[in-house]
């Protein structure tokens, strides 16, 4: 098993075709073991005198030989859902899990890093090899590596516990997705909805064999309604089962009920961070980031919703006037998402219009075009590649006609759920002890509904916006100077910094420029009217409150349930409590929108501020392409070195400043209403 292996073999591009089931445990098995002798060979090798080769980069190479695999089988995990498949990736990450805990509590090794960091040579390092140790030791602390023996079995249990209760949230989630459908024999409840959405409802109930359509809880179809179904009574169904999925509203014994789940979660995540040394899990969760303190990121939080109210007031009353025009005696939040779209038409015309000048594979070719031109990298589209789905596209990115890595698209939706947007880091680069390039990898992966006959498939503004966004982690995925692989790839960076970039790229979704120059029509291959790109951009920018109200609650509540976890409050009295202190959205008692909310089962739990956080840097920043030039590729330069070769070894502070003021302008950095930076290693 081990000569024909596909996921022991050297490769360049991972051999996703070749990797079957019975792969997977013997592959796990045989990295884990040659592991564990090469740590012990290195352990050995350098108690006298710890080095930077033959410690740090001999286990980064050890560790990313066991990385290599697990992304793999994660990647494939994604479309193999054979119960054997199943059953062995499972087996995979149990015993990757136990042996990277039991690494990170590795006194020996701890202690050669220390002593190296400590050493005279070690202060003659340059920032990136501090940046890297700064990692390394951080990631032991955090590891309990200071906790006594029975401390630390007891933050293996916890962090198993973790992981245990953040899949079955998900789990749990995944299944009340497909669990709640409406069937609908009457063409006259769908008036307002789009062809194409008519017609996937209509192919779900062929599925059933029924007649007429299917109404699921999927985000696209959720969306739709929500948007531009007229019948007010299939807004308020949808709305309400959306909003209670995963919970006890459906029937009390729902055995998809997230409420105990949840409490565990919280529970452990609050009982590891007090073993670790923090208040709570929330003030744990700065400890990678570019925050101070938890008052921090509250103080920042309300003083953005502070500057919200006036636009809340004022949207209020505009809906308001069109709900009593419409026949709508009580504004409900059933309502919100349809009337404001209303509002927006008539500002800039339907968003089905709009579509038809952005169809998916042409904006990838101008997104192509555009690194070219504003970085000076070609994305070039290969198709000599192996791949885990037909639908999967590889281009190669290249500098000065050299290869410098890779990204694959995998553009279309396979199952309900999930982010209509994500961006996987399959391999980060780093140069070997050898002086060999090992190339970056980066997977776009979005959830856009497939075309279908002639009719490609088709973004609208917000979609055009989240491509944008994962198109921005991927260039900071691949586009890295850095030399060393902790910190040379997104999952390397605090989540401000690692979101920062992203949001800067989804400013230009707002720029007339470069909406005219991405688009082309789906037929006739025209680029989108001025005209209409200025009522587009006036619309998108129309009514946004509630969407903002809603990411304001979210963050709040991911934030706050964390801090005061143990104040005797329920996760639904803590909900209640902010909902009421931003007072822009109403929520009905039968529904329970936390347990759905999957930020809270991921990475981002507590951290989803880093959102907001970053928004406010990326819209200062992006005025500096305003100023010079949407397309100008001496900023696109600029923006590169600051924001994307360094990122993992330099603060974002710092590279903002350079950034905003070159060296020798003797002009301060200024960044009205935003926080303080502070360094995240």
């Amino acid at each position: 098993m081990f000569e024909n292996n596909p996921l022991l073999a050297s490769y360049d591009l991972p051999p996703f075709s070749r990797v079957r089931a019975e792969h997977l445990v013997p592959a796990i098995e045989k990295i884990i073991a040659d592991s564990r002798v090469e740590v012990a060979r290195i352990i050995d090798s350098q108690r006298l005198y710890p080095t930077w080769d033959d410690l740090v980069l001999a286990m980064d190479e050890v560790n990313a030989r066991l990385d290599g695999a697990v992304h793999v089988i994660k990647i494939l995990s994604g479309v193999n859902t054979q119960q054997a498949w199943i059953e062995a990736a499972s087996s995979c990450f149990e015993q990757i899990t136990a042996y990277k805990e039991l690494m990170g509590q590795n006194l020996e090794l701890y202690e050669l890093y220390l002593t190296l960091s400590k050493s005279k040579v070690a202060a003659l390092f340059d920032k990136p090899r501090k940046a890297v140790l700064s990692k390394i030791l951080r990631e032991y602390r955090l590891s309990g590596i200071r906790l006594t023996t029975e401390q630390q079995q007891r933050l293996r249990e916890l962090n198993r516990h973790i992981s245990q209760q953040e899949n079955e949230f998900r789990s749990r989630l995944q299944q009340a997705n497909t669990a709640w459908t409406k069937h609908i024999d009457d063409e006259s409840l769908l008036v307002g909805l789009p062809e194409e959405t008519k017609l996937r409802m209509a192919n779900a109930a062929q599925q059933k064999s029924l007649q007429g359509w299917l109404v699921n809880l999927g985000n696209d179809q959720f969306r739709e309604v929500m948007l531009y179904a007229s019948h007010r009574p299939l807004r308020e169904d949808v709305w309400v089962a959306y909003h209670s999925r995963a919970s006890n509203q459906g029937q009390p014994d729902d055995p998809l009920n997230n409420d105990d789940v949840l409490r565990l979660l919280l529970g452990y995540r609050h009982e590891k961070a007090r073993l670790l040394g923090f208040d709570n899990f929330s003030q744990l969760s700065l400890e990678e980031q570019i925050v101070e303190s938890t008052d921090q990121v509250l103080a920042f939080l309300r003083k953005e919703l502070e500057e919200q109210r006036h636009t809340f007031t004022l949207e209020t009353q505009q809906l308001q006037g069109l709900a009593v025009r419409e026949g709508i005696t009580r504004l409900e939040p059933w309502d919100y998402e349809y009337l404001a779209e209303k509002v927006r038409q008539a500002k800039g015309g339907s968003q089905e219009e709009l579509r038809q000048y952005f169809p998916l594979d042409t904006v990838i070719s101008r997104l192509c075009d555009f690194t070219l031109r504003l970085f000076g990298v070609e994305l070039f589209e290969r198709s000599d590649f192996d791949s885990w789905h037909a639908d999967v596209r590889l281009f190669e990115v290249r500098e000065h006609q050299e290869p410098i890595g890779y990204l694959f698209v995998d553009p279309y939706r396979r199952e309900l759920g999930g982010p209509l947007g994500e961006t996987l880091s399959l391999r980060n680069r780093r140069i070997t002890a050898e002086g060999r390039p090992r190339l970056p990898i980066a997977v776009l992966r979005s959830k856009f509904t497939a075309g279908k006959g002639d009719k490609p498939c088709l973004l609208d503004h917000q979609q055009l916006r989240v491509l944008l966004h994962e198109f921005g982690h991927c260039l900071q995925q691949l586009l890295t100077g850095e030399e060393y692989r902790e910190i040379s790839g997104i999952t390397a960076l605090g989540y401000g910094s690692a979101e920062f970039v992203s949001q800067v790229f989804e400013q230009w979704c707002f720029s007339e420029q470069f909406l005219i120059w991405i688009s082309s029509h789906y037929q006739s291959a025209e680029s989108i009217p001025a005209s209409l790109v200025t009522r587009l951009i006036a619309s998108v920018k129309t009514q946004t409150s509630w969407a903002t109200a809603g990411l304001m609650l979210i963050m709040l509540f991911d934030f706050e349930v964390h801090r005061t976890y143990g104040d005797g409050r329920s996760t639904k009295e803590v909900f209640d409590s902010l909902n009421a202190e931003i007072g822009h959205l109403q929520w009905p008692h039968n529904v329970r929108p936390v347990n759905s909310g999957d930020f809270i089962a991921s990475n981002y739990g507590a951290r989803t501020y880093s959102y907001k956080w970053s928004s406010v840097f990326a819209t200062k920043t992006f005025e500096q392409f305003v100023r010079k030039g949407v397309f100008d590729p001496t900023t696109g330069r600029a923006f590169r070195e600051a924001f994307i070769t360094r990122s993992g070894s330099r603060l974002l502070a710092k590279s903002l400043e350079v950034f905003v003021h070159p060296p020798n302008t003797g002009r301060p950095l200024s960044f009205p209403s935003a926080p303080t930076l502070t360094d995240p290693l």
